[in-house]
């Protein structure tokens, strides 16, 4: 990871305050754009085989249309046939890994991540199984699955900030790194956010 020179230009979109730290007229906002599009992820936790508690990601193939090449929890537009948006979480888990959805057990939710690029609002849903399932990945988009240790997500040093090329802009972005691969946008914040809820529950007596 090269060191990222100061300052970096940046797309103003992204921006949550200018240059003189005053809140940004021309970042993105939901407010201001057309009905965001419902989605769900699923960041689903079970023991490898040594017992290691473990949340598996999808590496996108990369000649995909959209977010090729990255890596995302499981998840996708709701439809119209789903119950809810846990349900759309779960059923795309299973297209996209092969999970078994009768396997599942939803715990929760974690807070909703808007996606300017795409407009889509994703709720990111925390499941458990009992044990590591078989994953098959779907070939048509997802070139590997990664499975993560949770401890990697909670280490003191598991985010770090890299400089990162977007349609030609240049992101400051905070990134986990594993296995080679980056994991940054919705993803990581979703992961961050899991980490962050982990670590409060651990302070409670």
């Amino acid at each position: 990871m090269r060191r990222i020179d100061r300052p970096i230009p940046v797309e103003l979109g992204f921006a949550p305050r200018d240059v003189a730290g005053r809140p940004n007229p021309a970042r993105h906002d939901p407010e201001r754009s057309s009905p965001a599009r419902a989605a769900a992820t699923l960041l689903l936790l079970y023991p490898d085989p040594d017992g290691e508690l473990t949340v598996p990601l999808t590496v996108r193939h990369a000649e995909l249309r959209s977010h090729a090449g990255e890596v995302s929890l499981p998840g996708g537009a709701v439809e119209a046939d789903d119950r809810d948006r846990a349900a759309a979480a779960v059923r795309e888990a299973h297209e996209e890994i092969g999970v078994e959805p009768a396997q599942v057990r939803v715990i929760g939710n974690l807070d909703d991540v808007w996606i300017p690029v795409s407009n889509y609002r994703v709720r990111p849903y925390v499941a458990a199984m009992a044990a590591r399932p078989r994953l098959i990945p779907q070939v048509e988009e997802v070139a590997a699955v990664l499975e993560v240790p949770v401890r990697r997500l909670l280490a003191p040093d598991a985010v770090t900030e890299e400089e990162i090329d977007v349609s030609g802009f240049r992101l400051r972005a905070a990134v986990y790194r594993y296995a080679g691969e980056r994991i940054w946008g919705a993803t990581a914040r979703t992961l961050a956010m899991f980490a962050s809820v982990v670590r409060q529950a651990s302070r409670v007596p």
